[in-house]
């Protein structure tokens, strides 16, 4: 597994930040049309997915993950989250960006799946 780099005090290197189509959004897995929405696909029920572009270049994850929005509001989330930040950037205040790196990694890391979901109990017993 790729080691993330340590990324503390990075200068803004972006200027223009944009939610585009997916480069690889006809590669990337959606619901054939004889299935039925469910819950466990309802995240493949479109027809095309979206990137956040910084200068033009789509975002990845840290893992260098491809990080494709399956809507267009949630890449606009993000990509307000990356056009918020001013002189330096701040990796903790990339929430959603954070959270669907995670998610994304996780789906193929049982072990950091597992962690996740034992961090989502201990917070949903504590309230």
């Amino acid at each position: 597994m790729p080691q993330i780099p340590n990324l503390k005090n990075i200068k803004r290197f972006y200027k223009k930040v944009e939610v585009v189509e997916h480069p690889q959004s006809d590669d990337l897995p959606k619901l054939p049309s004889n299935e039925e929405i469910s819950l466990n696909n309802i995240s493949l029920s479109h027809d095309k997915y979206w990137a956040v572009a910084l200068d033009g270049r789509v975002t990845k994850t840290m893992y260098k993950d491809v990080l494709a929005f399956p809507t267009r509001a949630l890449a606009v989330a993000c990509a307000e989250e990356w056009d918020s930040q001013h002189d330096k950037v701040n990796l903790k205040s990339l929430h959603l960006n954070q959270m669907l790196a995670k998610a994304i990694r996780a789906a193929q890391d049982p072990t950091l799946a597992q962690y996740m979901r034992n961090t989502v109990q201990l917070i949903l017993e504590n309230d």
